[in-house]
């Protein structure tokens, strides 16, 4: 932590840094709780252990409090601990592979909850990447999650919902700025440069999974391997994770609608010095140094009231607090169809406050829209032989407030490392003027509203237009074509002002940006499955892609003159004629195109569920890199041997489900390297 002070004042405040890295903290996660008001006085402290059917604890079990965004894992004991706000608090358990179960805490302290295994999962089919296989025969390394487990978690990001959900997936919010999007590695940092995953939304990649509503989710599923991420290629060296929204399903119209509103607080905020306190900090730091103490007097206008204790000086964090700052999220789904057609249609409305900024605090909203259906073209008995269909996603997207900064300066920093001297307001009601005491640092709430005036707006959509065509049970032809667009504008204003000697700004300014981008992607596989005497089974799946992206363009453009009366009018076309002339600056450039032509394959293949082995193989050609060096190969081999399937093994079935061991060894690569 550092401080701004002045040259004079530098041996003496020395030891500051020090002190005060031991006696703050920087601000704990948020929650979201439907129940009113935080009061941390009224919670009570659960612990407890997850542990298998064996007695054997379950490291990274998902612990989270029902109705909430609250929640935490379980660490290597399979032990948590978390707080509750009273007794008729239901946590949930969950963990991959295992039945979820809901406790009520009642007047309990200490739980000791014992998961089920839910082998029914086995026999479920996983996305693998240009088709799906049965989760027990999947020789790469691959979790699933579930939609219900990504809805019943009421986050406003998808991502939100998967953290604690996907061993060996690092899930991190880049900031804590309402509807902020995540930062995800897979294993680790896979390769230099960009760290994030490939993703895949519907079978076609691109797309923004932050713009996605939860409720909208079928499944997620993540390869986190090279031998199961392998079938992407060039773009897979971080992972890759595979999002399928809800599809239609036949029969009568369903209408779902899911309403959650809840309130955020600050849990547990820093405890800040008063202004005594911070006094005799700044004292003892000069006695330290064989310094005689501060002659604060000289430097703090209210420096009596703050010696005989009638004012405790200023805590800007509590003062930028907003109070029980709500969040809601509004879904309706409808699915049904007949024999020739099916859709499932969903349309939802989220928004958010920050809980921080107060009285300019931040606020996000999100409108999405999502179309899926399929229609049977052609049918012959049971074998559906031509189907078309699409998914469409939009969604549009508003962020307003704060311009946050980065990690080390930022305006909720400002206010940890402020002064407790300064008043918030003069004896007019206006911000505070900056005191000689700490003349850079200023007031930091003034400070963040003259930074409030931001308004971003984001359109994207994602097209997906398929045609199946299956001539006999076992071939299928699958061509699938993609279309985004993504496009947007961004507004800010700053306003005349003046916070202290150093801090002030004397022109009125405004700047613009608007930006209009879209790709494009055309796919086709066939796929051929076949069984050998009913013991071999094999798959095989070719495959080629072409990928276009980056046509779009951005402009942008500034103007600073002292003419605009507020946010509301602060365009810069409003600005007069003579002014545009003179103090707009403008400028803009196309966006890089890049291209991607893919030619794949796959195999797998399994003998009686007890021996699998996959071979992939991929060929990228990438526009990033010049001519003769833009094909790049990636291979991988898998294998897998289920020893419960094994005859010598049924003797352990009674302790033992099921035992799978698997090797597999492949290559993934990174197109987007900067040249």
């Amino acid at each position: 932590m550092q401080f701004f002070y002045d040259q004079s004042k530098r041996g003496s405040l020395r030891v500051i840094t020090l002190v005060f890295s031991f006696l703050l903290v920087y601000l704990p996660c948020i929650y979201a709780e439907t129940n009113g008001t935080n009061d941390v006085n009224q919670e009570k402290k659960v612990t407890g252990t997850v542990t298998d059917d064996a007695g054997e604890a379950l490291i990274g079990a998902s612990v989270s409090l029902k109705g909430t965004s609250r929640g935490i894992v379980t660490d290597m004991d399979g032990r948590f601990s978390i707080q509750v706000p009273d007794g008729n608090a239901v946590l949930v358990i969950s963990y991959i592979g295992y039945k979820s179960q809901e406790v009520t805490i009642g007047s309990k302290t200490d739980l000791s909850v014992v998961l089920e295994e839910d082998m029914g999962q086995l026999e479920e089919v996983v996305v693998i990447g240009y088709g799906v296989q049965k989760k027990k025969l999947i020789t790469g390394a691959t979790v699933q999650v579930k939609g219900d487990d990504v809805q019943k978690l009421n986050t406003v990001n998808v991502l939100g919902a998967l953290q604690s959900q996907t061993p060996g997936v690092n899930i991190t919010q880049a900031s804590g700025m309402p509807g902020e999007g995540f930062k995800v590695t897979i294993r680790g940092l896979g390769t230099v440069g960009d760290s994030s995953p490939l993703y895949i939304i519907d079978g076609s990649p691109g797309g923004d999974i932050n713009s996605l509503n939860p409720a909208d989710i079928e499944s997620i599923d993540v390869l986190k391997d090279a031998a199961s991420a392998a079938i992407y290629g060039s773009r897979a060296a971080n992972g890759v994770i595979l999002v399928t929204t809800k599809q239609g399903r036949a029969g009568k119209m369903q209408v779902s609608l899911d309403a959650y509103y809840g309130v955020q607080n600050v849990y547990r905020m820093p405890q800040t010095l008063n202004a005594q306190e911070y006094a005799a900090v700044v004292n003892e730091a000069r006695l330290m140094d064989g310094l005689l103490p501060y002659d604060f007097a000289a430097d703090v206008p209210d420096w009596e009231r703050i010696k005989n204790g009638s004012w405790q000086g200023t805590n800007w964090l509590d003062l930028s607090r907003n109070e029980n700052a709500p969040t809601q999220n509004y879904a309706l789904n409808m699915t049904g169809g007949g024999e020739g057609a099916v859709y499932s249609l969903g349309f939802a409305y989220t928004s958010q406050e920050g809980v921080l900024g107060k009285p300019a605090h931040p606020d996000y909203e999100r409108y999405t829209a999502r179309i899926n259906s399929e229609y049977t073209l052609l049918k012959d008995g049971n074998l559906d032989i031509i189907k078309f269909g699409e998914n469409l996603t939009y969604s549009y997207v508003e962020n307003r407030g704060i311009a946050i900064g980065d990690m080390w300066y930022n305006d909720v920093r400002n206010m940890i490392k402020a002064t407790p001297f300064l008043p918030h307001l003069n004896e007019e009601g206006d911000y505070h003027y900056a005191i000689p005491w700490e003349v850079r640092t200023g007031n930091p709430i003034a400070r963040m509203e003259t930074r409030s005036y931001n308004l971003n707006k984001n359109h994207r959509m994602k097209a997906n237009l398929f045609m199946i065509i299956q001539p006999v049970k076992d071939l299928i032809f699958k061509s699938n074509f993609g279309y985004t667009l993504n496009g947007g504008t961004y507004r800010s204003f700053t306003p005349v002002f003046s916070l202290s000697s150093t801090e002030f700004n004397t022109l009125e300014s405004v700047s613009q940006s608007i930006w209009l981008g879209t790709g494009l992607t055309w796919e086709n596989t066939l796929t051929y499955q076949f069984n050998i005497n009913q013991k071999h089974a094999v798959s095989a799946m070719i495959g080629q892609s072409i990928e276009k992206t980056g046509m779009g363009e951005g402009v942008n453009a500034a103007n600073g003159n002292p003419i605009f009366h507020d946010f509301k009018h602060a365009y810069v076309g409003n600005a007069p004629l003579t002014e545009l002339n003179s103090a707009t600056s403008m400028g803009g450039a196309p966006w890089g195109k890049t291209a991607l032509a893919s030619f794949f394959g796959r195999i797998n293949y399994d003998y009686e569920n007890k021996y699998m082995a996959t071979v992939v193989l991929r060929a990228d050609g990438s526009s990033n890199f010049a001519r003769g060096n833009r094909w790049g190969y990636f291979p991988s081999v898998s294998a897998g041997w289920i020893l419960t399937s094994e005859s010598f093994m049924e003797s352990m079935l009674p302790v033992m489900d099921f035992l799978k061991i698997r090797a597999n060894w492949g290559q993934n690569g990174n197109q987007a390297i900067a040249a």
